[in-house]
């Protein structure tokens, strides 16, 4: 062997090993035509011939596929890369592909002819089909465009579709529906141009219609995609990042790249008008991307039934039985958790409780309301059992009344099943052809048959557990069918006051001065719920203090200077006046306080203006007087972090305070040590003079009732005052001088079971019903003091008449929520007001007439009328 040969062997076993390591050898030539046989061989045994370097063939799962190659004396056939879903193998100049009986998808294969002097790489793309495959191709019938788009029929997606793809996206680029492609330097480039030859004609508007009126496969329905749809191209055997593959069959969408294609806006969420949603085949497959409507992306249309996923019939994946329904017993309570699961046999329920958020979906779309849904689950022991036929007109009714009769289940309103609630147990999956019943299990198993339906005008039947359609078979007289019975309950939610509706209009506002010119007994009738209980707006009474705490100036001193004492926190650096400023109208400003260690408290800091009228204090009302408030922000934890016991000691070898407790408690004896009782005084005592001043409405209150003067408020001020009596329904809660009830009510802000949950009252007592329960509020000066509710939710006014207006958040229980003690019911006071924005803005500006400036100093002895 010369050593020129033996240099070019060398170099064609370096060349494949080569192309073997990267799979990248070969040429850069544009697809040939299909091999399209059915397993016989291929011969070439013409050398002219060009080699078919890009050869495709379609096999069925199992099948094999041969061919032989023309090869000189001097060219040998290599298996570069075998393929993933069958065998590959190469013996001289033939090459064979078995494909495997069970793989599915499309298989790389490369081998190389390879001389002395080159290597050429054949890229063999194989398709392995299931004996009905998936995706065939359809001509597109549009001879302008044949080379620019293509058909592929999917008989998987819903009932069966067809796409329309580009075969060079990046030339097909549109903008969404009928936006213009303007965004600056952003342009579209497709087919369609306007008369000046710019491409604001390229939108997926004027795509879908093109495609439409020349009847694209011979279809006329086309339409952009739905994400269900998109998403279910997605193949992720075929992804290749490092080789540029996208996740999409190779095959049938092998011009299909890592490009952005519009999605049909029908995602159901809430968004800005100029973006819609997208999806790519990469990194973005799974999860839609809202784009600008303005920036030209890739299109492809699909033609064919659209699965309407707000049915629970034909969503995406339907929900699992053990999430779908609580097993009850015949007292309607649910069986215990561990028993959920289990056989008929071992463990009987009487009926479920369907806790399936599309079904309650669909039923409020329909009722306009709020349901919750049961099934009488059929038992074979008695007239429930499905193994009984019954005719519509004497066996149905009898045993609808006799199973009401019993109250199976505490109930006596089962009743046949409309065809779209029965329609709910059902589902047609991705490549089933029919509906099939679903929750077996749980229905006891039922028995095959028709089941009688209440259709609108009569009654049908349908066939279970499997039906073509959900069109209901018309019946007559002489029918016979089995019964699945259904109860439907709607949920009993807070509706406007009666009073307040069709009221809203901007009143007379010369009749309404005449209405309030006059002592407040005469005032209009407040819209309360009880008015036995209902106290009068009006102006602020003084201040008393109790026998065993009197006022004395020295005691306030001392308590003023406690407040603003740092000293009494456990590094020095917390004062009750750090979340109780006077210049943010006695509290901080913020959500919830920040504390020792800058510690994040829970709660929204109330202000103190006016503490000395609350008969319990705090949020929760965990304490019943101001001196036993006084001592509890000391030692919590999150606040002060002070032990009481330690701070009495540094109260007591403090170089001020031991003196000043001595002067404001004269009667202790002459060397006795500062008391945690002498503390809580003092705090008190200080709390009690920090009162409101007067408010404009004080005023008005005033004048209104001496003189008949109704000046001090303008007419937008008047009116909140009369819709902060009526309308707005506000004096159910807060009424009186003080502008509260001092009751503990649930407004709906407990997020019960969620990371901001707040259980208020039950803190406190215990009790089930006082999950939710906060304080409430006086409104006096409550201009001065934000953000509002008791973990400082909302910090604009605007936002709090809103929440009030749409009834806040009444979150009826659902599903196992239901058979819970302690969930949080909202207060009957809270009703939806649906005012106009006028109203609001009136309101609103009412609540400024009630707003003083804020205190800054304790108020004096002749302010509080003491002697």
């Amino acid at each position: 062997m010369t050593t020129h040969t033996l240099k070019n062997l060398q170099r064609q076993l370096t060349l494949i090993t080569f192309c073997t390591l990267l799979a990248a050898c070969g040429s850069d030539s544009s697809s040939d035509s299909p091999i399209t046989g059915t397993g016989a061989d291929e011969k070439n045994t013409d050398n002219n011939q060009l080699l078919q370097l890009n050869p495709r063939i379609q096999l069925t799962q199992g099948q094999a596929t041969t061919k032989q190659y023309a090869l000189t004396a001097t060219q040998t056939l290599q298996l570069i890369q075998p393929g993933l879903y069958g065998h590959a193998s190469v013996q001289g100049d033939i090459f064979t592909y078995q494909a495997n009986a069970l793989a599915q998808g499309t298989d790389h294969v490369k081998i190389a002819v390879v001389s002395s002097d080159k290597i050429e790489t054949i890229n063999w793309l194989i398709h392995v089909n299931k004996p009905t495959p998936r995706f065939t191709t359809v001509v597109l019938g549009d001879d302008s465009k044949n080379k620019a788009w293509q058909c592929v029929a999917d008989a998987q997606t819903h009932q069966g579709v067809v796409w329309a793809t580009p075969l060079q996206p990046a030339s097909q680029t549109y903008a969404w529906g009928d936006w213009p492609p303007t965004l600056p330097a952003f342009q579209a480039q497709c087919q369609f141009t306007d008369s000046d030859g710019s491409s604001q004609a390229c939108t997926t508007d004027r795509l879908v219609e093109y495609a439409n009126q020349q009847s694209w496969c011979g279809r006329n329905d086309w339409r952009l995609p739905s994400s269900y749809e998109m998403k279910a191209l997605v193949s992720e055997q075929d992804y290749a990042l490092d080789k540029n593959q996208a996740a999409i069959d190779p095959y049938f969408f092998g011009a299909t790249g890592f490009e952005t294609y519009w999605l049909a806006d029908d995602d159901g969420q809430p968004h800005s008008d100029n973006i819609a949603p997208t999806l790519d085949f990469a990194t973005g497959r799974y999860t839609p991307l809202m784009q600008n409507k303005r920036k030209p992306k890739s299109a492809m249309l699909v033609s064919g039934v659209k699965r309407d996923t707000t049915l629970p019939s034909e969503q995406e994946q339907p929900q699992a039985e053990k999430d779908s329904f609580i097993r009850l017993d015949n007292d309607g309570q649910p069986l215990a958790k561990s028993r959920q699961d289990a056989d008929y046999r071992d463990s009987p329920w009487r009926c479920l409780d369907d806790m399936r958020g599309l079904v309650r979906d669909n039923l409020y779309l329909r009722d306009k309301q709020f349901s919750n849904v049961y099934w009488l689950t059929p038992d074979p022991e008695d007239i429930t059992s499905t193994t009984q036929t019954l005719s519509r007109q004497a066996g149905v009714a009898d045993v609808i009344d006799k199973v009401n009769q019993a109250q199976f289940c505490g109930r006596q309103d089962w009743r046949l099943p409309t065809a779209d609630e029965l329609a709910m147990l059902l589902y047609k999956g991705e490549q089933e052809s029919n509906y099939n019943l679903l929750y077996a299990a749980s229905l006891n198993q039922p028995e095959s048959g028709d089941y009688w339906v209440k259709t609108a005008a009569d009654y049908g039947l349908y066939s279970l557990p499997s039906m073509a359609n959900l069109q209901p078979k018309s019946t007559v007289d002489t029918d016979i069918g089995r019964v699945l019975l259904i109860a439907t309950k709607f949920e009993q939610r807070a509706t406007e006051d009666p009073r307040s509706v069709n009221n809203h209009a901007q009143p007379n506002f010369s009749d309404l001065r005449q209405a309030y010119a006059s002592n407040s007994d005469y005032w209009p009738q407040p819209f309360v719920d009880n008015l036995l209980n209902y106290q009068e707006l009006g102006p602020m009474p003084k201040p008393s203090f109790p026998n065993d705490n009197p006022y004395s100036e020295r005691k306030v001193s001392l308590g003023e200077k406690l407040f603003f004492d740092p000293f009494l926190s456990q590094a020095g650096d917390v004062s009750c006046s750090s979340c109780h400023d006077p210049k943010l109208g006695w509290g901080d400003g913020q959500e919830v306080s920040i504390g020792h260690d800058r510690q994040r408290g829970k709660r929204n800091a109330p202000t103190i203006v006016n503490s000395a009228f609350l008969p319990t204090l705090f949020w929760d009302s965990r304490a019943a007087t101001l001196e036993q408030q006084a001592l509890m922000p000391i030692q919590d934890p999150v606040e002060m972090a002070e032990s009481l016991p330690n701070l009495l000691s540094r109260l007591n070898a403090h170089p001020q305070y031991p003196v000043l407790f001595k002067q404001a408690f004269p009667g202790n004896a002459i060397n006795a040590d500062i008391t945690e009782q002498q503390l809580g005084m003092a705090l008190a005592t200080f709390q009690r003079t920090i009162i409101s001043n007067d408010s404009r409405f004080d005023t008005f209150v005033s004048q209104a009732d001496n003189t008949g003067d109704t000046s001090a408020l303008s007419d937008k001020e008047l009116w909140g005052l009369d819709i902060f009596r009526r309308n707005g329904r506000c004096v159910n809660c807060h009424m009186g001088a003080e502008f509260t009830d001092h009751k503990m009510q649930n407004v709906g802000l407990t997020y019960y079971q969620g990371f901001y949950e707040d259980l208020g009252l039950y803190n406190v007592d215990g009790k089930p019903s006082s999950v939710g329960k906060f304080k409430t509020p006086s409104l006096r000066d409550v201009m001065n003091n934000h953000p509002w509710f008791h973990n400082g939710l909302l910090d604009t006014m605007e936002g709090v008449i809103s929440m009030y207006s749409a009834g806040m958040a009444d979150n009826a229980p659902f599903g196992w929520n239901k058979y819970d003690p302690t969930y949080p019911v909202l207060s009957k006071q809270i009703r939806p007001l649906n005012l106009t924005v006028k109203e609001a803005q009136a309101l609103q500006a009412f609540l400024t007439t009630i707003t003083a400036p804020t205190r800054q100093v304790p108020a004096t002895r002749a302010e509080l009328t003491l002697n």
